[in-house]
């Protein structure tokens, strides 16, 4: 779904390449300062650069950018988002608006998202009442509204709650099977658990995480705790293969 190839930028990535599969959740993992939000800002076309991201089967450079962006959703606390809208229906119409949506069409994937997501009570309140987690759930939802291939997430489930945060991660998940691919770059390893696979972004240098000892063992402990916590399992677990072992009983 997307190819980054050879990137350069300002001595900070130097030859990146990066591989996103169709229909996978992908899951960059990296603190901040790591490297996750300007690669963010490079995907979405913000840091200009010419056929180094492609993004089904388009490359991105200035004759293209505008049907690249169709596919593409992103939503990142780098961007400084804020809503333009008093209500949220309102919110939820203006990409569609954007895009020439007829009307009827319009309408109809709103209540068809809202349904989804079980947003329908909050599509006629004020942004300002709702708490800032729903409010971090809107801006997802805003960003996938108009049905792009890959949705990127750079730390987007910062100041959600856990209910709201796993809510959305397993919708954004099912959604998978609807031909969206999810890019979640995120300093919230708890966000990594319903994850295809998981990449450690470390001072702008991409590794797997299963070869990066530094967390490996970190992660498989944090991981099988939070299983635990949700009741999927009964302990905590030290290694992958244990682990794995008690899922599949």
């Amino acid at each position: 779904m997307l190819s980054i190839n050879n990137l350069n930028y300002k001595n900070l990535y130097n030859d990146f390449n990066l591989e996103i599969p169709k229909n996978n959740f992908i899951t960059i993992l990296g603190t901040n300062r790591s490297g996750k939000t300007i690669l963010t800002k490079i995907i979405s076309g913000i840091i200009p650069t010419t056929d180094t991201c492609i993004l089904d089967n388009i490359s991105l450079n200035k004759n293209t950018v505008l049907t690249y962006l169709t596919k593409l959703g992103v939503v990142s606390n780098d961007f400084n988002q804020e809503f333009l809208f008093k209500k949220v229906k309102e919110e939820l119409a203006y990409p569609l608006l954007n895009l020439g949506y007829p009307e009827a069409k319009l309408n109809k994937r709103i209540k068809d998202i809202s349904k989804y997501f079980e947003i329908e009570d909050l599509l006629n309140k004020n942004i300002e009442d709702l708490s800032i987690s729903k409010r971090k759930l809107l801006l997802i939802i805003i960003s996938i509204i108009h049905e792009p291939r890959l949705v990127v997430l750079d730390d987007a489930f910062l100041e959600m709650n856990k209910s709201d945060k796993y809510f959305m991660i397993n919708k954004l998940n099912n959604l998978k099977k609807k031909g969206l691919t999810i890019l979640n770059l995120t300093s919230d390893i708890e966000t990594t658990i319903t994850s295809d696979k998981i990449y450690i972004l470390d001072n702008f240098n991409l590794e797997d995480y299963k070869e990066d000892s530094r967390f490996k063992e970190s992660f498989i402990i944090q991981l099988s705790n939070k299983l635990k916590e949700l009741e999927v399992t009964s302990q905590t677990y030290f290694n992958m293969e244990d682990l794995v072992g008690a899922l599949w009983k």
